[in-house]
């Protein structure tokens, strides 16, 4: 492995990835939580929302803020940020304020999504910008895996706050870290104006479509608030649209879009993610009410997707320097496809083994995807705009998970309903053959995205 794959930036942006991905060790502290507050458990999706909609809102704005101030710069803001709302997590006295803490954390995290990526790719040259990126989505992988276990031993040890605090001395060791490092970027003599506007309704028009549809299927697709909330995210989305095409420094050159290749992999993004993510809403369910496993054994079998993925992700960024990202990121998409549709073969019979195997193919399919897709972003967009590329990279991951989500819910509440409905023998327990209809369809979607990244067509991959 090249010298210079290991430099200080590119370890710098890694270890931040594997920062911000340990978040997923909250939500083993959800229990204890709502214990100390004395909330209902629906009352936790606002510690998920007030920070996905928040820093998925700002990551390209972010990522413009990073291409005019420099990388490392505001990868250090991030983290220090990072390290002040995690302390005011683990010290809230009241949900309110942990909300509030949650939306701090939301906006740090923007910016070292935004920034953090376009570190790493801009320390080498273009060629290495494939083993890079392995490295940074292997990091990110490994502290998706870590997450759970972690916060499972902090909980039972210290309660929940530590699944905040212990993160507070990392974040500033690594922001001090940050500071330390010379920008990479194009240096620029004079700042160019920021398009306010541009970011503003780009934010608003983000947020409003993530809280519809994270309100939709409670609130009903049909509600006041649901349909208001599209329609303030239509008006703001419309906006931007108009501000960006007058703009003399927009935050995205929205032109890059009438590129079809481009357009095609984001797309592609939000729909690798979007099937994967059922694995994270209905595995847990699946391993403790069919296979009767304890929680801390289901924990341990979803490791297997981010593990499979870490592990996949370096040989990803390796084989995208030689080969391109079209090939690459097609046989990923397959891949996740197959394991998939492994899943919806899965039983109340099936042993454990064959069901972690199976959730690794997935991961496998998701890193070897993941770092060409990401990688032929990041090389469509100027070298002086990798903020902007890399915020655009993780924007549309979020709204796949958010999608995702969504969608996986609502199609396996009402295909339950239906299997409910049938009453027959065969459908005793409706949860199997609705997580198996669930699946069957999360791997057609992946094995259409397959097919379409087969034809997709550009310079850059």
């Amino acid at each position: 492995m090249p010298r210079y794959v290991l430099q200080p930036s590119v370890l710098i942006a890694s270890a931040s990835a594997v920062l911000v991905s340990l978040d997923t060790s909250v939500n083993i502290a959800f229990p204890a939580i709502t214990a100390t507050f004395g909330l209902d458990v629906t009352a936790m999706q606002w510690v998920v929302v007030s920070y996905v909609l928040t820093y998925a809102s700002l990551l390209l704005g972010c990522g413009k803020v990073a291409d005019v101030w420099g990388h490392s710069r505001v990868l250090s803001w991030g983290l220090v940020a990072s390290a002040v709302a995690l302390l005011l997590c683990g010290l809230a006295p009241t949900f309110p304020l942990l909300l509030g803490a949650r939306v701090v954390q939301g906006i740090a995290v923007a910016l070292v999504f935004a920034a953090a990526p376009a570190l790493a790719t801009l320390s080498v040259p273009p060629p290495a910008r494939g083993r890079v990126l392995g490295i940074f989505q292997m990091s990110a992988a490994v502290g998706f895996a870590l997450g759970p276990l972690a916060g499972g031993l902090l909980v039972s040890s210290f309660g929940w706050r530590a699944v905040y605090l212990f993160r507070v001395v990392p974040a500033l060791v690594l922001g001090w870290w940050a500071c330390r490092q010379t920008q990479a970027a194009i240096k620029q003599t004079a700042r160019p104006p920021f398009d306010a506007l541009g970011i503003l309704s780009l934010a608003g028009g983000i947020a409003g479509f993530l809280l519809a549809m994270s309100r939709g299927q409670t609130a009903g697709w049909h509600s006041p608030l649901v349909l208001a909330l599209l329609g303030l995210s239509g008006l703001s989305f419309a906006l931007f649209v108009k501000v960006e095409n007058t703009a003399n420094t927009p935050v995205v050159d929205l032109s890059l879009f009438r590129q079809p290749a481009f357009t095609l992999a984001n797309a592609l993004n939000v729909l690798a993610n979007g099937a994967m993510f059922a694995i994270w809403l209905l595995v847990p369910h699946y391993t403790v009410q069919v296979l009767g496993h304890p929680a801390a054994t289901a924990g341990l079998v979803l490791v297997a997707t981010p593990l499979a993925t870490a592990l996949v992700a370096p040989l990803a960024g390796a084989l995208t320097d030689r080969i391109g990202t079209r090939l690459l990121s097609s046989v990923g998409l397959g891949l996740e496809a197959c394991g998939l549709w492994l899943m919806s073969t899965l039983s109340g019979d099936t042993a454990t083994l064959p069901a972690v195997l199976t959730l690794g193919l997935v991961g496998a399919g998701v890193g070897l995807f993941q770092v060409p897709n990401m990688s032929f972003v990041m090389g469509a967009i100027p070298r002086d705009q990798q903020g902007v590329a890399g915020g655009m990279s993780q924007m549309m991951r979020t709204l796949g998970v958010v999608l995702g989500v969504t969608g996986a819910s609502t199609l396996f509440a009402s295909r339950k309903l239906v299997y409910e409905a049938a009453g027959s023998r065969a459908y005793a327990d409706p949860f199997m053959p609705a997580f198996q209809d669930v699946f069957l369809v999360c791997a057609g979607v992946c094995l259409c995205a397959s097919v379409l990244s087969v034809l997709r067509r550009g310079t850059a991959g």
